[in-house]
């Protein structure tokens, strides 16, 4: 099997540029060892990146000539036949069309799973109409005229495609004609349109991981919870496993994600979607400062760091069997950075109650790593909450 590697293509022809990049190099990495049947022989691999490919994937690469890109795109479709056989998964149309926010949305609001504040607040906005600045800043001042006064304090325009934190611009006190949201509009345009939406005092991040069968069966592979920093920059995932490898984001909201996210993934796949994917999902302080879930925010149509989480975790159970122990009755919780730590990786040698697994190699500047303890609070106390 091949791997096309287009980490960040939902950005754009610009993902090739940050392919040096330590977080993106080592991204590609550990994705390459989990999906690849045997990984790249490299005598500095870590061993829990040795062994076999999680079996969600056998069954859906099919001829050992297919490949199999982080993202399907017209590039990795090109590629695939190029290298004389198929791309797994979707086709580049289907993906353009559920990796859309807009699908999360209209999925979410179908389903009853839009939070009541976000019900009439939360609106798609074509790249026609971003395309044309005067008509789009009345149509965006219109709507938010509309909106009740706490929405209006502080606002979004988010791109329909690629990550949330790129791309965006944030309004303030109803103001809408600003030279920020006019220099945004033609860059929106051509992320396939924006998503307007009140800007929320976010609690938890959190997602959920699935695979999608040719046949339409739809995996839930786990929740997590999403470490993020400040900025909402990506720093890594946490959650627990027991003894069985199923791994969950742990109470308040873990049960609560579960059905949004297997509802989304069979809305994707009656389009014709197979393959790898996730939702995403937070928690927020509502009007009473009560903590509210949103269950579906996005739905990502391809392959995730939470998934290549999952898949790596999975594979270290026999070293957390051997290390740390768990028992049929247990759980352990876990956190996974993608990069060391301010404060360094905490030493475990002779420790009962933390386990630390290496995920770099030699040289590797990002040092990605797993903290397995018998309870969360072991992992807060060494690191915090980071």
């Amino acid at each position: 099997m091949n791997a096309f590697p287009n980490i960040g293509a939902e950005e754009g022809p610009s993902w090739k540029n940050h392919q040096n990049l330590p977080a993106v190099a080592t991204t590609r990495r550990l994705w390459e060892a989990l999906v690849l049947q045997r990984p790249r022989e490299d005598s500095g691999q870590p061993q829990v990146l040795a062994g076999p490919r999680p079996a969600t994937l056998d069954a859906w690469v099919g001829a050992p000539e297919n490949s199999v890109a982080w993202l399907n795109t017209p590039e990795a479709l090109e590629i695939a036949q190029r290298r004389g056989g198929a791309l797994c998964g979707a086709s580049p149309g289907v993906v353009e069309r559920v990796h859309d926010k807009a699908f999360a949305l209209d999925v979410a609001r179908r389903q009853r799973l839009v939070p009541s504040e976000l019900e009439e607040t939360s609106i798609a906005l074509e790249s026609s109409l971003l395309a044309e600045p005067e008509r789009a800043v009345r149509h965006i001042q219109s709507l938010v005229t509309a909106w009740p006064d706490w929405a209006k304090r502080s606002f979004t325009l988010k791109p329909r495609h690629g990550s949330s934190g790129r791309g965006r611009v944030g309004c303030t006190n109803g103001q809408v004609d600003t030279p920020a949201l006019r220099g945004a509009l033609p860059r929106l345009a051509l992320r396939g349109g924006a998503i307007l939406e009140p800007w929320l005092e976010r609690r938890c991040d959190l997602s959920a991981q699935m695979h999608v069968q040719p046949n339409g069966d739809v995996t839930l592979l786990g929740t997590l919870e999403q470490r993020v920093s400040p900025a909402g920059g990506y720093l890594g995932h946490a959650g627990f496993i027991d003894a069985r490898g199923r791994i969950h984001a742990g109470p308040p909201h873990d049960e609560d994600l579960r059905e949004p996210a297997a509802t989304t993934a069979r809305a994707a796949a009656e389009l014709g979607y197979t393959g790898p994917c996730g939702i995403d999902a937070f928690s927020f302080l509502d009007r009473q400062r009560r903590e509210t879930l949103r269950p579906l925010c996005e739905f990502n149509a391809r392959f995730t760091l939470g998934w290549v989480v999952i898949g790596l975790l999975k594979r270290a159970l026999p070293l957390i069997r051997e290390g740390i122990g768990i028992l049929a009755e247990q759980r352990r919780a876990f956190v996974f950075f993608l990069a060391e730590p301010e404060a360094g990786w905490p030493r475990t040698d002779h420790r009962s109650d933390l386990q630390f697994i290496p995920l770099w190699r030699k040289g590797e500047e990002e040092r990605p790593g797993f903290l397995v303890a018998t309870d969360r609070d072991v992992i807060d106390a060494e690191i915090g909450g980071s």
